[in-house]
């Protein structure tokens, strides 16, 4: 695999739409809705508009993919255990729970 920036695949994940985090699933299903609205032989978009946002998703979800598909899991005993026992509300609860936003 190449090596990638943060910002590189920063960059890449906010083309297809994504803030923090997504899946692998949601990466494929992500692009190929952008895909399907953009590609300039479906797109009511300017041509030249539609051609060049088809080349930048593809660039995107060719360096996301990579990157996901290159990257080493743990499956250290300890590792998985940590991952699968994080409650999804506990979670949320640690992430945003003081933004005063949900207050």
């Amino acid at each position: 695999m190449a090596r990638v920036t943060p910002a590189a695949l920063r960059e890449a994940a906010e083309v297809l739409g994504f803030r923090e985090r997504a899946s692998l699933n949601e990466i494929c299903r992500k692009y190929r809705e952008e895909i399907k609205k953009w590609h300039p032989d479906i797109s009511n978009q300017d041509p030249r508009e539609s051609h060049e946002m088809t080349i930048r998703l593809k660039a995107a979800y060719d360096l996301l993919m990579d990157y996901c598909m290159n990257y080493p899991f743990s499956f250290r005993i300890d590792d998985l255990a940590q991952h699968l026992e994080k409650n999804p509300l506990d979670f949320w609860m640690e992430r945003f729970g003081d933004d005063p936003i949900w207050r």
